[in-house]
């Protein structure tokens, strides 16, 4: 069943992202350009989230040297065991594609302040790619469960206790994918299991090559933007300066929320150390990921920032004495000099 914490963090992501996209359809500011679309895909992939969260009832757990992400499949379910396996399936694909979305943010922010890569690399039908590359990820990631990660008798009769004890059902009872990453023969000697390692290998290119992307691109765009501060203030690169602030925390919280809670997950079994302290909080995390993650969005990029306010205010504030209130300021410290994003 759902849990209450379920219901509102995906009521909320859908009442959130849905105010964004119309936000970005309807209040994005002049100079947006292609970047409007790429904001829409990310923002129509969290409502996606969400939705898909809500019902597949994710449960991850690890013990010993194997981890396992699991499904309970209720006597009164209408999906069999085997179709239930590909929910679990799609749920991680869902979540390799979240590896290399912001990457595709961060290419296009630095290819809007560099002309020259800019035209070499997200014009014309190269912006098109940025779309696909998260794509790629998401098929690449559910290929290595699939082929690595899948059901299979070891994983059976190591993770059977466990799953009794944790969630009280048989693992008969559940559609799950795993991995141990190590085997034991009768006389307690541990051997790698190489298939484990070569899946888990290549998540971990994924999940490197995304992040090295992100902080690259970040770092550039940051010293891009400080040098064309640094020369003359206008109005283009103080939007520039919006996008990249909001990006950077957009960025942070997956970073937080999702990625250094999977990696502890990860790397517990990985040691072997038998140790389940990141099962307890990794889908509550993954869960509030696409509750929170729009509100950079409103907080800082100052057309939608003041959309927002107006909303309010017509919803909450309708008394005439509120008509002229006034607004929020914000001031952000930027690269070299600070300005102050007034709402008005």
């Amino acid at each position: 069943m759902f849990t209450i914490y379920q219901l509102v963090c995906t009521a909320i992501s859908f009442l959130l992202n849905c105010f964004l996209v119309w936000l970005i359809l309807k209040h994005s500011p002049q100079h947006t350009g292609k970047y409007k679309w790429l904001m829409m895909y990310t923002t129509c992939f969290e409502i996606f989230w969400g939705a898909f969260d809500l019902p597949a009832e994710i449960i991850a757990h690890s013990v010993g040297c194997a981890f396992i992400v699991f499904r309970i499949n209720q006597p009164d379910a209408w999906l069999d065991k085997n179709s239930s396996s590909w929910i679990v399936l799609v749920y991680t694909a869902i979540f390799g594609a979240s590896m290399a979305l912001f990457a595709s943010h961060f290419i296009y922010r630095f290819g809007s302040l560099d002309r020259s890569f800019g035209s070499r690399y997200t014009s014309g039908w190269k912006f098109g790619v940025l779309f696909f590359i998260p794509l790629v990820y998401s098929v690449w990631w559910a290929t290595v469960v699939r082929v690595w990660f899948w059901p299979n008798e070891d994983m059976d009769e190591y993770t059977r206790d466990m799953i009794m004890e944790k969630v009280g059902v048989r693992i008969e009872n559940i559609s799950y994918i795993g991995a141990m990453f190590y085997n034991s023969d009768g006389n307690g000697t541990k051997t790698l299991n190489q298939s484990a390692w070569i899946g888990v290998s290549q998540m971990w290119f994924m999940i490197m090559s995304s992040m090295s992307c992100i902080f690259g691109f970040a770092i550039l765009c940051y010293l891009r933007l400080r040098a064309q501060l640094s020369i003359v203030s206008s109005a283009v690169n103080n939007l520039q300066l919006q996008f990249f602030y909001a990006l950077v925390l957009q960025t942070a919280i997956p970073l937080i929320l999702m990625h250094i809670p999977i990696t502890i997950y990860f790397v517990c079994p990985m040691l072997d150390l038998d140790l389940d302290i990141a099962s307890s909080f990794v889908a509550s995390t993954i869960t509030l990921y696409p509750a929170i993650d729009p509100l950079p969005s409103f907080l800082i990029i100052k057309s939608f920032r003041n959309a927002t306010i107006d909303v309010f205010q017509q919803v909450f504030c309708c008394r005439p004495g509120n008509k002229y209130r006034v607004r929020p300021a914000i001031t952000i410290s930027g690269p070299g000099r600070e300005f102050t994003l007034n709402a008005n």
